[in-house]
Formats: structure tokens, C-alpha cells, sequence
């Protein structure tokens, strides 16, 4: 047993307890990964989860006009809005953080423990939901340049 499956079930045990089912299902799947001898899962995995992940993301924030429910004019009248101008904008911002987030978890992969301990406690504590590591690792990074 090598120290990495002794953080997973940390990470499992944590999420857990702090309630965060999303993570404890992450953790549970990394976890069932290590007992597939499937040659070049692993790898496979490390190389394109990220990619699924932000698709179904995107996904979910696409079915409402899959559905019907918003239209081209109700997406057209809302950038005309200040909320809509807010959004452009906070979307563009969290784009570039998300994609300086990448960049610093590839460069520094350990860093991700603490944004699993950190989005853990912000379910906990704050009722939170973790969906935005990437955007956290983003900010951490934006932080990171001006405390080096």
C-alpha cells in the first residue's frame, strides 16, 4: 500500500463526515481505480477527467436551452442587463483563473489536498458546494504571484 491510497482514504473519511457526497464519491472512485489492473486506465484518467468533468458541467448549464426553457431571445435580453454584463465578465475572469488553476496542478499536484481539505471545509462549515477547484487553484495561483 503506497502513501497516496492512505491520502484517498483521508480524503474519503474527511469528505464523509463534512457531508461532501461529491468528493467521497471522487475519493471511492479514485480509490475502485487502484484495484482495476486495466493497463493504462491511470493514465487515461489523469489525461482526460478534467476534460469529462467540465463537459457535464457544461452540460448541465446547457440543458435549459436543450429544454426550451431559455430561448435566443431570453439569452439575448440578458446581456443587455447589468447582471448580464456582470456574468460576461465574472465568466471571462473565472475562465483565465480556471485555466492558471490547471497550469499550477499540473506544475504542483500536491496542492490539491488542500483544496480538497479546503472545499471539504467549505461544505462543512460554510454549506458550500464543491464545484470549483480549478477556479480555487486559479485564485491560489493569482495569490501564489504576489506573495513569490
Amino acid at each position: 500500500m503506497h502513501s497516496g491510497y492512505v491520502v484517498l482514504c483521508i480524503v474519503l473519511a474527511v469528505s464523509l463526515l463534512g457531508g461532501n457526497n461529491l468528493i467521497a464519491l471522487a475519493a471511492a472512485s479514485a480509490l475502485l481505480l487502484q484495484l482495476v489492473p486495466i493497463s493504462g486506465l491511470f493514465g487515461f484518467f489523469e489525461h482526460y477527467s478534467s476534460q469529462l468533468g467540465i463537459t457535464f458541467l457544461l452540460i448541465s448549464f446547457l440543458l435549459p436551452f436543450a429544454s426550451g426553457r431559455v430561448g435566443m431571445n431570453i439569452a439575448l435580453r440578458s446581456l443587455l442587463t447589468s447582471s448580464g454584463a456582470v456574468a460576461v465578465i465574472i465568466g471571462a475572469i473565472s475562465a483565465c483563473l480556471a485555466a492558471d488553476g490547471v497550469n499550477l496542478l499540473t506544475k504542483q499536484p500536491d496542492i490539491m489536498v488542500g483544496m480538497v481539505l479546503g472545499s471539504v471545509f467549505g461544505v462543512f462549515f460554510m454549506g458550500g458546494i464543491p464545484a470549483g477547484p480549478l477556479v480555487a487553484a486559479g485564485l491560489a495561483a493569482f495569490i501564489f504571484r504576489f506573495i513569490r
